[in-house]
């Protein structure tokens, strides 16, 4: 049979400290990975917010420009037909 390893308590307690320094580094590793993320979040929001204004103004824009062409397109027949008259 296999004999029962002997194990004193200074065994134990270095066991222990490695496997608390472990967990330390674990702990200390993902609380910089949270921040991380934390951070990559706030500058996706951030792109967001300004494609949602470029959207915006891209919609203000499709809407404003016929009616300045139209007007444009009004100047210019009515510079054209003073031209004509004169």
């Amino acid at each position: 049979m296999q004999q029962a390893e002997d194990v004193s308590h200074g065994d134990i307690y270095h066991k222990l400290g490695s496997l608390e320094g472990k967990m330390e580094a674990l702990l200390i590793s993902s609380n910089e990975r949270r921040a991380d993320i934390s951070n990559v979040f706030s500058r996706l929001r951030q792109i967001e917010h300004r494609v949602a204004w470029g959207m915006g103004a891209a919609v203000v824009l499709s809407l404003i420009a016929p009616h300045l062409l139209q007007l444009v397109e009004h100047k210019i027949q009515s510079d054209a037909s003073i031209e004509r008259h004169r």
